[in-house]
């Protein structure tokens, strides 16, 4: 384990700990799940406008799930709670950590809907918010996050190049 991942994690999970973060960094991490970037899809979906980045939003999540989900498995890498007895645990999850999922999708979201909205500071502001909401919680250690965003952040940029030079989704 490394100690540079281990002090940041404690640096995070314990040291910046207080009441409103408690209440407010379990709706960030919600806000990387697949759940809520479905529902958000869903809602592009519904408008011709914004039809495109709700399509590339649902197989974004395809390819973020299984991607994730296989090197999960490949590397195997034990969850902070198995690990660090003396963390803060507000999320308590199953599987293994690296790379974290949500910040595979939040970054995969952002680099979709950037290239849509523009709003680049914004969706990368929300996507790194996602990923130190996963330490915090403690549910990953900070590099399964950068992991997970540098996963993410080329799913979306090939998923949007694919897109814009083939133009197959209308």
């Amino acid at each position: 384990m490394n100690s540079i991942d281990i002090n940041l994690f404690q640096l995070i999970n314990k040291s910046c700990a207080n009441p409103v973060l408690d209440f407010l960094m379990p709706w960030v991490s919600w806000i990387g799940s697949g759940e809520a970037i479905i529902i958000l899809a869903v809602i592009l979906l519904i408008f011709k406008r914004t039809r495109t980045p709700g399509i590339l939003l649902l197989a974004g999540l395809t390819a973020s799930y299984y991607l994730s989900s296989s090197i999960k498995e490949l590397i195997a890498r034990p969850r902070p709670s198995i690990t660090l007895p003396d963390g803060r645990f507000l999320e308590m999850m199953a599987g293994f950590s690296f790379p974290s999922t949500h910040a595979v999708q939040s970054f995969m979201a952002a680099a979709v809907l950037s290239e849509f909205f523009r709003k680049y500071v914004l969706f990368f502001g929300l996507a790194a918010l996602v990923c130190f909401s996963r330490v915090y919680v403690g549910a990953h250690y900070p590099f399964d996050t950068v992991a997970g965003a540098l996963l993410g952040s080329a799913i979306g940029f090939i998923l949007t190049k694919v897109y814009s030079s083939v133009n197959i989704v209308k």
